[in-house]
C-alpha cells in the first residue's frame, strides 16, 4: 500500500488549493450565506473547467482516467475550505450511483455530469432515522397505463433546488429501486429548507404522479445490494476525507490565532492550556488522515474490506471533526461563539457531515457486525 503522495497527487492537492485559496474566503462565505447563496456558481464552472469532475473516470467514459485515490484528495482540499458547490452530493455520490446504472442511462447522463453542465443529487431519506426498510421509506413506484409513477416526499436533498436530476428511492412491487427523474418532470416539487451545515443547502421533494420511463431505472436494491453497499461506502471513504480536510483547517485556524492572540503580555499559545489542546488536535487529525486515506486506497471490488475500512474511517473522523471543531471555538474564546468569526461554519459542517448516510454509532455498529463474520 502507497503511504504518501505520489508526485502526481502532489500536484493535484496544490492545483486544487491554489485555486479554491484565490477563490474562497471565509468571511465572504459567511457573507453569501447571509444573502442565502444556494450554490457558488463561478466557482462551480471553474471546478468543472479544470477536469476535476472526470478525474476518477475511465478514459472510455469521457473522464481523465485516473483513480479515486487521486480524486478523493480534492474531497480533503475541498472540505478545508468548504465552498458551497455540490461536489460530494453531484461529483461523489450522483455519479457513482450513474456508474452502477446500465449502460444507455450511464452514458446518457454521465457526460453531462463530469462536464459541470448539469447537477445530480441523490434522495434517499425521509426522516431522521437513516434507516432504509418498509417503515422509512414510503415513496412508491408504481405502474399505470403510460409506464410508471413516482409519489412521495424526500428531506434532506443536498443541493436539490440547484439540481437537475434526482436519484430517487423508491419502494416497488420487486423492492426497492432507484429511479433518476428531470427536475423538469411535471408533478416534481422542490422547497428550499433550512440545513445545519448552510455550505450545504438542503431542499424537500415532492412526488405526485411523477411520470418515470423505464429507461431511467438505476438499479434494485434487492437484486443488486453489493451495488448500494458499494455506492454507499465509497462515498463514505471520500466523505471522510473531507473531514480531515474540515479539522486541519481548523487546527490551522487555531494555530494561528493563538500565535496571534496577546493575553497577559504574551500570546495564548505560550499557555500550556492551549498548547495541549492544539496538540490533542494534531493527534487526532493525523489518526484520522490515515484512516481515511486508508479507506480509499482499498480496492473498490473487495466488498467486505470497503465497508470496513470506509465505516471505520466514517466513525473514526466524524468524531475527529467534531472534538476539533469545537476546540477550535474554544481556542478563539469569545469571538469563536461569534456569527462574524468562520468556526461556527465548521462546526456545523462537522455534525452534519457526521450523519450522512447514517451516524457514527450507526457505523461502529457495522464493523462490529463485520468483525463477526
Amino acid at each position: 500500500m502507497q503511504f504518501s503522495l505520489t508526485d502526481l497527487q502532489k500536484e493535484i492537492q496544490e492545483n486544487a488549493k491554489k485555486l479554491l485559496s484565490e477563490r474562497v474566503d471565509l468571511l465572504d462565505l459567511i457573507k453569501k450565506i447571509d444573502d442565502n447563496t444556494r450554490i457558488d456558481n463561478e466557482l462551480w464552472k471553474l471546478v468543472s473547467e479544470q477536469g476535476w469532475l472526470g478525474l476518477d473516470i475511465t478514459e472510455e467514459d469521457g473522464g481523465l482516467g485516473f483513480s479515486k485515490v487521486d480524486s478523493s484528495i480534492l474531497s480533503e482540499v475541498f472540505g478545508y475550505y468548504i465552498p458551497i458547490v455540490p461536489l460530494f452530493s453531484s461529483g461523489v455520490v450522483f455519479k457513482q450511483l450513474l456508474l452502477h446504472s446500465p449502460p444507455e442511462l450511464k452514458s446518457k447522463i454521465l457526460p453531462e455530469i463530469i462536464s459541470g453542465k448539469k447537477i445530480g443529487t441523490f434522495c434517499i431519506y425521509e426522516n431522521d432515522k437513516y434507516e432504509i426498510n418498509d417503515q422509512n421509506i414510503t415513496t412508491v413506484l408504481s405502474k399505470n397505463d403510460k409506464g410508471y409513477v413516482l409519489n412521495g416526499k424526500k428531506s434532506y436533498v443536498m443541493f436539490g433546488d440547484s439540481s437537475d436530476y434526482f436519484a430517487i428511492l423508491a419502494k416497488s412491487d420487486k423492492g426497492f429501486k432507484f429511479v433518476m427523474v428531470d427536475r423538469d418532470t411535471p408533478g416534481i416539487t422542490v422547497t428550499e429548507t433550512t440545513s445545519l451545515d448552510q455550505t450545504r443547502p438542503m431542499a424537500e421533494i415532492k412526488l405526485e404522479e411523477a411520470e418515470v420511463s423505464e429507461e431511467n431505472f438505476m438499479f434494485d436494491l434487492e437484486d443488486d445490494k453489493n451495488t448500494w453497499n458499494k455506492v454507499k461506502h465509497l462515498s463514505l471513504s471520500f466523505l471522510s476525507m473531507e473531514q480531515v480536510g474540515g479539522a486541519q483547517a481548523c487546527l490551522d485556524m487555531s494555530t494561528k490565532y493563538a500565535k496571534e492572540r496577546i493575553q497577559f503580555g504574551r500570546p495564548i499559545g505560550s499557555f500550556q492550556a492551549i498548547q495541549h489542546m492544539c496538540a490533542d488536535m494534531l493527534l487526532q487529525i493525523e489518526s484520522a488522515k490515515s484512516i481515511a486515506y486508508s479507506s480509499v486506497r482499498v480496492e473498490s471490488d473487495d466488498d467486505i474490506e470497503l465497508e470496513m475500512s470506509s465505516s471505520m474511517a466514517k466513525a473514526y473522523c466524524s468524531d475527529v471533526f467534531n472534538k476539533v471543531s469545537g476546540d477550535n471555538i474554544q481556542v478563539h474564546g469569545g469571538i469563536g461563539f461569534t456569527w462574524e468569526h468562520p468556526a461556527h461554519l465548521f462546526f456545523k459542517k462537522a455534525k452534519s457531515d457526521s450523519l450522512i448516510f447514517g451516524t457514527a454509532k450507526s457505523a461502529r455498529n457495522d464493523v462490529s457486525r463485520l468483525l463477526s463474520l
